[in-house]
């Protein structure tokens, strides 16, 4: 089958395709309802209404701006709209879903060593403190980093690691693709399945369609292996489908995991070339550390299958020596707490010498965005790196469109030339690091399940400042006046992607 072929068959085009045709039946319909004069003032009372409700909602400016925009240009069928896709707190199989996963967080915690928190300095402390009293996820010691810079580097340590396997491997990934690193993974997790090892895996099914089979997880467990699509793409208008699991846990016998900005596919350690080189990075937890990892992906694992594990048998039975502290927490929709925005907003005002940030997307809202324009009038070395070359060309447009504010205000921002750069980084003053899955824009901070590890006080961030100083030599400084000889069509179109980067 040719390469045309395969495009047109793909489960992503056809979910395009049918999804145009639905959406251009409602506003057929909504069109043709509105021509009587009673329907008309309906639909605009219809359109008053949700407008009230909007305003007077809790909801982030932009995700206001983006639906108050909606329902002027369009106020017959933005209403029908927001009514169908604006149920921001809807999780994947509904509230019987919602309610599962807060019943497991709410589960008691398992005792673990106590962490001497005296090392801690103050605005370490805070956000730490912060974390757990809104997440449940404990700061530890006890805990080996190892950082990887890139894919070349991170697959060869995960595939030996995953070969020592005795008694569990959790893998739950955004994306997962079939090719040389899957393969040579997947060989190993039948192995390992046949010899009683416990292997269960979450994919997103929507961040899989077109990387992995359609019903891969039938085959899967045919080789014994438990596995689960996430929020499984159907071929409906579905406000859930805003709603993905992006994050990335590789534990292996509660000891270890790894987890970063890679995904388990080829291109992400550049044996395929999609947009130049990609730069990405992940790291490796060894201890007690692990632990929030495993207990995040217990919890996901035991919501969706309805099922109940005794988290006891899970945690970790190896301590390391450590000269820092780790805390992995999650975030997600299900709740009111912007956990990841609120961490980067606390890491951004801690700063006192500088703050270096990896992004792939530079997105953020007016809250990130004051942060940011303070710290750098305030005298922080604020310095930020975004790609060079595009994975998505709208939401580069729109990252784009953000550099002068941020430039005005002292901001120094870097693109990296050979490519396309996935971290999602944040390193502050050589003393505090978050690494994760989660983005600078709306969808990572509102919509999907990602995740992060905060770094205190450890000798690692050492490795992420050097890798991040080696890629400023590959990255070229934007100006003012650079942008400033942009011509007024790509500032209009800019303009435009930006009214709706909510959507992006």
């Amino acid at each position: 089958m040719g390469r045309i072929s395969r495009f047109f068959l793909s489960r992503l085009v056809w979910m395009v395709l049918l999804f145009s045709i639905q959406i251009g039946f409602i506003v057929s319909i909504v069109i043709w309802a509105a021509v009587t004069m009673e329907q008309y003032f309906f639909f605009m009372a219809l359109s008053a209404i949700i407008s009230l409700f909007i305003i007077s909602s809790n909801e982030k400016l932009p995700y206001k701006l983006i639906w108050m925009f909606m329902l002027v240009i369009f106020p017959f069928f933005g209403s029908v709209f927001y009514l169908l896709f604006a149920h921001k707190k809807i999780g994947p199989v509904g509230r019987w879903w919602i309610g599962r996963v807060l019943s497991m967080i709410e589960e008691p915690e398992i005792a673990l060593s106590e962490v001497n928190e005296e090392n801690l300095m103050a605005k370490e402390r805070r956000i730490a403190d912060y974390i757990e009293n809104v997440s449940g996820y404990r700061l530890s010691n006890g805990t080996r980093l190892t950082y990887f810079s890139s894919g070349e580097d991170f697959f060869p340590d995960l595939v030996r690691e995953a070969e020592r396997a005795e008694r569990f491997i959790f893998i739950e990934y955004f994306i997962i693709g079939e090719g040389i690193w899957w393969d040579r993974i997947l060989e190993i997790l039948k192995r390992k399945a046949e010899s009683g090892v416990d292997v269960r895996i979450i994919y997103d099914d929507l961040g899989c369609i077109n990387s992995l089979p359609k019903r891969y997880g039938r085959m899967l467990k045919r080789y014994g292996i438990k596995a689960i699509a996430f929020n499984k793409v159907r071929f409906h208008i579905n406000p859930r489908l805003n709603f993905r699991d992006h994050r990335k846990i590789f534990s292996i016998d509660g000891n270890i995991c790894y987890t970063g900005g890679l995904n388990l596919s080829d291109e992400y350690a550049n044996d395929v070339v999609r947009f130049g080189y990609w730069k990405d990075n992940a790291i490796k937890l060894e201890g007690m550390g692990v632990w929030n990892l495993t207990r995040m992906f217990l919890i996901n694992w035991d919501s969706l299958s309805g099922k109940a594990d005794d988290f006891s048998l899970f945690v970790p039975r190896v301590p390391y020596e450590s000269d820092g502290y780790v805390q992995p927490f999650g975030d997600g929709p299900i709740d009111s707490e912007t956990i990841a925005e609120d961490v980067y907003i606390q890491l951004i005002g801690s700063a006192e010498k500088y703050l270096y940030i990896v992004t792939p997307y530079l997105i953020p809202d007016d809250a990130v965005m004051n942060a940011l324009k303070v710290a750098a009038k305030g005298g922080i070395d604020v310095r930020i790196i975004t790609p060079r070359v595009p994975d998505k060309k709208s939401v580069f447009e729109v990252t784009r469109s953000n550099y002068m504010e941020l430039l005005e205000a002292g901001v120094r921002i870097f693109e990296f030339v050979p490519g396309f750069i996935h971290e999602k980084t944040f390193i502050v003053d050589g003393h505090m690091c978050c690494i994760g899955t989660v983005n600078i824009d709306y969808r990572s901070l509102y919509l999907h399940y990602e995740l992060s590890v905060m770094i205190y006080s450890s000798s690692v961030i050492r490795d992420v400042e050097l890798d991040y100083r080696r890629t400023l030599s590959f990255s070229e400084e934007i100006t003012a006046q650079k942008m400033r000889r942009i011509s007024p069509w790509r500032r209009m179109l800019r303009a435009f992607f930006r009214i709706f980067s909510p959507a992006l």
